[in-house]
């Protein structure tokens, strides 16, 4: 079996491309590394925000209260971060405080006018207050500084939507989609399957300055046609009883591992977080399930008391590596939410398989409310780890994206 290194880090390129192109705050920003008021010592405010947002994460939500006690703090030792202001909006947001969050968002725009993250809720809390042109004007202003973001994108699509007078564009892509998910509710596997190819063929013969306009349906369509392979992977079974047989078996379930991985791989490379993070869960997912079937597997009865206890030590010690794929799995598809201002149902999955497979360390999870489509289809954008997530000017884009293979690759070493 391969080691973790090798199977995973074909992953970083398109995870760095991922983590530092769909998040929504401003290129331009202060230097944060030595924030302080005129009464505290240099404070490193990315650093502290990010260890309150960690502690976030790994919680899931379960304590917002704490969180919001610890943001404050951190505002009145570093009053002009921006990052801090918007997530006391946020949470402010979640809590149906619209004041309060408007007044937090205002806040971090006057103080990084280029946040897209804060002009995204912004264009959210005037869209429930009816007020449909400035929410416009937030979407359009967002898109101005994160043309890529799809968060923006897709809230001003639903805004415009809700007006008869104006209909939005229909992708060609998202026909193909559409159909494709059509046909596999109706258990017509073969002509979805078609569909989805499709629908990639479509994307892929449109202009690369057309494409970011219809990235979510595409990585749908790749999502899915990954799903069929995943599918098929877990259907297959491990006999740990026939040991002659047991590798044979073992290798045939990570060759269909690697089939689904390779495909949902695809969907990573469009970088749209949405699917990205599903991609990911699901990845780990198949980790999981494989290493749980040898674990569950019975130990053939002919073998001695001591040899069962060799082979039992094997077993473990192929099941832990295995669910230390799953793990770095899941926890890359939480850190991609954090980093990318989504929260989906495969954020929540994601978070509860880690607590499964270890319950005494982790907290259960609880729901954030953000980064989930609202009943109108609209999405509220989700935490802001730093100032540092957002696309990047060509000139430094490199630079930024050789700092995230580096932590990725610690992960992986």
């Amino acid at each position: 079996m391969k080691p973790l290194r090798h199977i995973l880090l074909p992953l970083v390129s398109s995870l760095t491309i991922l983590l530092t192109g769909c998040a929504g705050s401003s290129p331009t920003k202060p230097t944060t590394a030595s924030l302080l008021s005129s009464h505290e010592d240099p404070i490193d405010a990315d650093a502290e925000l990010n260890t309150i947002l960690n502690d976030l994460y790994d919680t899931h939500g379960s304590d917002l209260p704490s969180v919001k006690s610890r943001l404050k703090a951190l505002v009145a030792r570093a009053p002009s971060f921006a990052p801090a202001h918007y997530n006391l909006g946020l949470l402010a947001h979640i809590n149906a405080e619209p004041d309060q969050a408007r007044n937090h968002y205002t806040r971090a725009l006057a103080l990084d006018p280029k946040l897209a993250a804060a002009h995204i809720n912004l264009g959210l809390l005037a869209a429930d207050a009816n007020n449909r042109g400035q929410a416009q004007r937030h979407f359009e202003t967002a898109l101005q500084h994160s043309p890529a973001n799809p968060i923006a994108r897709e809230n001003l699509t639903v805004l415009l939507a809700t007006y008869e007078h104006i209909s939005p564009q229909t992708s060609p892509v998202e026909v193909q989609l559409e159909k494709g998910l059509a046909q596999w509710a109706h258990e017509d596997q073969d002509a979805a399957l078609s569909s989805f190819r499709q629908a990639l063929e479509t994307y892929e013969a449109l202009r690369e300055d057309q494409q970011h306009l219809h990235r979510e349906p595409a990585a749908h369509a790749a999502f899915m046609l990954a799903e069929d392979a995943h599918e098929h992977t877990i259907t297959l079974k491990l006999d740990a009883t026939a040991s002659e047989g047991l590798t044979n078996q073992a290798r045939t379930i990570m060759e269909a591992i690697d089939d689904a991985n390779n495909l949902y791989k695809t969907v990573i490379r469009l970088s749209h977080p949405r699917w990205a993070v599903a991609a990911l869960y699901r990845i780990g997912e198949g980790y999981r399930h494989f290493g749980e079937a040898i674990a569950q597997s019975a130990i053939p009865s002919r073998l001695t008391d001591e040899q069962k206890a060799i082979y039992r030590r094997i077993l473990s010690d192929r099941v832990e590596r295995i669910i230390e794929r799953a793990v770095f799995m899941f926890t890359t598809a939480l850190q991609t939410a954090q980093d990318t201002g989504i929260l989906t149902d495969d954020t929540d999955k994601a978070a509860f398989a880690l607590y499964e497979l270890d319950p005494a360390s982790r907290a259960k999870p609880q729901a954030l409310l953000v980064g989930q489509p609202r009943p109108d289809g609209s999405v509220l954008h989700g935490f802001l780890s730093s100032s540092d997530t957002a696309p990047r000017d060509s000139e430094d884009e490199s630079e930024d994206i050789d700092d995230v293979e580096a932590r990725i690759q610690r992960l992986l070493s």
